[in-house]
């Protein structure tokens, strides 16, 4: 067998990270549709339309997709596909388990089976979304092989939260009408419950204060990336510390939890978008720019079409003359579109680079007119300190043609 390439390795993973995107946008359509007519629910956990859970789930979906995008090797990337695809699971299971469970006086057997699943992988979103996600931000590895403890601890408390969570005897939690079809007799799975999210909890604050310890380390936008994170943390942290301090009942716990997921999410793509994180920026910029395009030029194509078609009727008797035309000019007007398309972009989200574009070719111009050495001196250092911004600007002039006032500082530096 042959190796498998770089380029079709990248590719492979690309279209795993938006496959899974695209499942958990079904998902989440195909769980409001099953609360919208299946039957009324004994519990207080609202899963209809709109709400925290899924646009968690979308939030952490389209981030990690769109970093995939950019890193397909960052690992961090793909905690984010893997906390929203788990989540999306989840929210299936719930749902179908909500739908067959209630729909008759005796729960369904498969609705039950549901209902335990929902129960205990929800520590596989929960505990990574308040652990690693912290642990690998923002590049994707641990801050340094002193860490690697700290993942293994994390790993261990999923699991002992997932098996005790899955093996607790009475009630299942959330679907209290339902016993657990798995419970185990005896203290071990409280036991193992319990330790298992005091050790999740205590490696949820230790996975924080390690961004501390990359922020000490950090510098330029690194560090500002950093600092908008720890922003979205101490909302988890607080959120955490809240639920246990206060006793919070489990369905309020979830939402609140996934609450602060989102916010989690929105601190990153911050971080990722304002301090051009990963580049991710230009893949946005390039997706809007082609996707307004083809919009403009798919409406071109199909009214030139219709129009063509109605005005060339008596002449071409239902001939394809129409669409051929209609191609032409589509692709005739690809480059206007593009260019129109870039311009309305720019000015929209990138509006800083739109101005100083703008500046520059204002002042190329005002060159084309201008034969005074000193004006255009002037007017050029005057362009760079409005465009880039620096520090210090200054113009070089060969011997002969130099000048004492050959630079300008910014206003300001």
């Amino acid at each position: 067998m042959t190796a498998e390439t770089p380029v079709s390795r990248t590719l492979a993973m690309w279209t795993l990270a938006w496959a899974a995107l695209a499942f958990d946008l079904v998902v989440i359509v195909t769980g409001t549709v099953l609360d919208v007519i299946g039957p009324p629910k004994p519990f207080d956990l609202n899963t209809q339309l709109v709400n925290v859970f899924s646009v968690s789930i979308v939030s952490f979906a389209v981030l990690g997709a769109l970093m995939v995008a950019r890193r397909p090797n960052n690992q961090l990337a793909w905690v984010f596909v893997g906390i929203a695809f788990v989540h999306a699971l989840g929210y299936l299971m719930a749902s179908l388990a909500g739908y067959l469970v209630f729909r008759d006086p005796t729960p369904d057997r498969t609705g039950v089976i549901f209902a335990w699943l929902f129960i205990w992988t929800a520590n596989l979103h929960y505990v990574p979304s308040g652990t690693f996600v912290f642990l690998l931000f923002p590049d994707g590895r641990l801050p340094s092989r002193r860490w690697r403890p700290l993942a293994v601890l994390t790993l261990v408390s999923i699991a002992g939260l997932a098996v005790g969570t899955a093996t607790l005897p009475g009630p299942l939690v959330v679907f209290t009408t339902i016993d657990n079809p798995f419970g185990v007799a005896g203290p071990l799975p409280i036991a193992l419950a319990g330790i298992s999210f005091l050790l999740a909890s205590g490696c949820a604050l230790a996975s924080v204060a390690s961004l501390f310890v990359r922020y000490r380390g950090a510098t330029g936008d690194e560090r500002q990336q950093i600092k908008w994170f720890l922003y979205g943390g101490a909302l988890d942290v607080a959120v955490v510390a809240v639920t246990v301090s206060l006793g919070v009942s489990l369905t309020s716990a979830t939402v609140l939890a996934s609450g602060a997921t989102i916010a989690l999410a929105a601190a990153a793509g911050v971080a990722i978008f304002r301090y051009h994180l990963y580049d991710i920026d230009r893949l946005i910029n390039r997706t809007l720019v082609y996707g307004l395009t083809s919009a403009g030029l798919a409406v071109a194509f199909f009214v030139g079409v219709v129009v063509l078609q109605a005005v060339l009727r008596p002449l071409t008797s239902g001939s394809e003359i129409a669409v051929a035309g209609s191609t032409l000019g589509t692709v005739a007007l690809f480059q206007p579109f593009r260019q129109r398309a870039q311009a309305s972009v720019d000015r929209r989200f990138y509006r800083s680079r739109y101005d100083a574009t703008r500046m520059v070719e204002e002042f190329t111009a005002r060159l084309r007119d201008q034969v005074d050495l000193d004006a255009i001196r002037t007017d050029l250092l005057r362009t760079v300190a409005e465009t880039v911004q620096p520090a210090l600007a200054s113009v070089w002039l060969r011997p002969g043609f130099s000048h004492p006032r050959n630079d300008l500082r910014t206003p300001g530096r």
